[in-house]
């Protein structure tokens, strides 16, 4: 109940600055919660950007009152909401009138600071890994939504089959008592030699990360369109996914990754075929990177929404 309150309380104070700013737009994120002030303010034009736990069900999205009820306002209400997949665009059009402008922009890449080529000798090095071996990376935080323990027990059998493997886990926001589970996996599975926790990484040592790994590998329950993986693509690092109607918008089977099972089996599968068949990443590399250009350009994706802006404020004036 405590949590409940908090966010109405947050969400009267942001209705107060934004009476007190008066800013040209407003423009929201994570609609459950603070976002709610928008209501409050009575302030428009305002632009909604949901996130998958706005919106899906699957993920939490209408459990109680407050977000079946407020979050549909918000986004009703609003002057222009967007959405970075068409998985999620659907699920607003389910929410809102037809009368609700909808807009698809996404986060974008810096396409000048993700890209392939770095130097990753030194990261090599600090983490023990050495040339010859290769890396799968798993970037996703480290909480149980996520799933990382699926990847570790996968990678049993990729141990065996290709030795040289190695894991990378991050430690982004990490649940504590998860990240302890995992741990214990690891050692309980004697994987530890193989496995790499290298705790939080930041924005911009990411790049350095994608480029040392030959796979990037995400097996979350539910997602929207990670960004993570657009920057992964765009840094030619071989992606290998659990099957999402999100990811099939994207990544087509065997051409320019790989979709799998959410099971152990199924995902050291995918996987093993993934480290053994160089030509396989190569032509995805080069397949992706020109993917992310035309679709997820950060410079094009920012003027875009910059353009709205403008279209909202010349309509309100």
């Amino acid at each position: 109940m405590s949590h409940k309150v908090g966010r109405l309380i947050s969400a009267a104070r942001l209705a107060v600055n934004i009476r007190r700013f008066a800013p040209d737009i407003v423009h929201v994120h994570y609609l459950r919660g603070l976002a709610w002030g928008v209501l409050l303010s009575r302030y428009h034009p305002y632009v909604a950007t949901p996130w998958g736990s706005d919106v899906l069900d699957e993920q939490g999205a209408f459990r109680d009152w407050a977000g079946r009820v407020l979050t549909r306002r918000v986004l009703e209400e609003a002057d222009l909401v967007t959405a970075h997949s068409q998985y999620l665009e659907k699920q607003v059009k389910g929410l809102v009138s037809a009368v609700t402008p909808i807009a698809r922009i996404g986060w974008g890449v810096d396409l000048a600071m993700f890209r392939p080529g770095l130097d990753t000798a030194a990261l090599r090095r600090d983490w023990n890994i050495s040339a010859d071996q290769q890396v799968v990376f798993s970037p996703r935080l480290a909480q149980p939504f996520y799933r990382h323990e699926l990847i570790i027990e996968a990678f049993q059998e990729v141990r065996r089959k290709a030795p040289s493997a190695v894991l990378v886990m991050t430690g982004q926001f990490a649940d504590q008592g998860y990240d302890r589970r995992l741990r214990a996996l690891v050692e309980a599975l004697d994987l530890s030699p193989c496995v790499r926790f290298v705790g939080p990484i930041s924005y911009n040592a990411m790049p350095l990360w994608l480029n040392l790994a030959q796979i990037v590998i995400m097996v979350p329950r539910s997602d929207g369109m990670p960004n993570t993986l657009l920057e992964a693509m765009a840094c030619g690092t071989f992606p290998v996914l659990n099957r999402l109607p999100q990811y099939e918008e994207i990544i087509e089977q065997e051409r320019n990754g790989l979709l799998t099972d959410s099971f152990p089996e199924a995902i050291s599968k995918a996987l093993l075929k993934a480290l053994a068949n160089v030509k396989l990443r190569q032509e995805a590399a080069r397949r992706n990177r020109d993917l992310v250009e035309a679709i997820g350009n950060q410079d094009c994706e920012m003027l875009r929404m910059e353009q709205w802006y403008d279209q909202l404020l010349e309509k309100a004036a």
